[in-house]
């Protein structure tokens, strides 16, 4: 084998790496993200994991402390309207001029509808909600939705509330509470769910990696 065929030879090698190279780095990276938003944000998030904006306790927004990217999970919201609504209007009564909660102005309604709002989310039931009553008096409301991002992902509760002012009925909608739902990543569903734009840059690294291969040999042929 001459000193020039083994060059060349080498250089094939080394070239024809490149393709393999460039398809780990790109099956790598999408994992490493998740992976690392996922480790970096969670503590963070579980230390202010629910933002209340209205006064409503805690434990009316029932929610999973984690949950896994693409597989769905259920919230809940319990509210006891009536007692919701009598202690704003009491709010609105006793305060002084320009003084509101969240805008609100007028009587309130116990009547009230439901929604949840999430940019991350595929959510089944959207929309307000109408109420649903038990046994405890609360209403309550009830979503199943599917985190589409791991790590941070922020869910709002909003109510839907009916106003009177001045003999007219006002709609309005309110913020209930931000929640923050830490998604762990599913790699598993995501190659599922990527496998056609991952076969295609593999066969375009395998056309490559042959077109490349032709060029370096027929470049040998002509060279002898």
């Amino acid at each position: 084998m001459s000193h020039s065929t083994k060059e060349t030879e080498e250089g094939l090698g080394s070239k024809l790496i490149l393709p393999g190279a460039v398809l780990l780095v790109a099956l790598f990276i999408p994992f490493s993200i998740n992976y690392f938003m996922h480790v970096v944000s969670a503590d963070k998030l579980r230390s202010v994991p629910l933002v209340m904006k209205l006064p409503v306790d805690n434990s009316a927004i029932i929610t999973p402390s984690e949950v896994k990217q693409y597989e769905g999970f259920e919230v809940s919201l319990r509210i006891d309207t009536t007692r919701l609504a009598g202690l704003i209007n009491e709010v609105q009564r006793i305060s002084t001029g320009g003084v509101n909660m969240q805008g609100i102005s007028g009587t309130i309604s116990p009547e009230m509808k439901a929604e949840i709002t999430g940019e991350n989310f595929t959510i089944n039931n959207k929309g307000p909600q109408e109420q649903l009553y038990l046994l405890d008096g609360k209403t309550h409301w009830t979503w199943y939705l599917t985190p589409e991002s791991s790590g941070r992902n922020l869910l709002k509760f909003h109510l839907h509330l009916l106003t009177y002012d001045d003999g007219k009925t006002v709609p309005m909608i309110v913020d209930v509470a931000d929640v923050n739902i830490v998604a762990i990543p599913n790699p598993s569903i995501w190659m599922a769910r990527n496998w056609g734009w991952l076969s295609a840059f593999l066969i375009l690294a395998i056309v490559g990696w042959q077109l490349l291969g032709n060029h370096l040999n027929n470049k040998q042929v002509t060279d002898k």
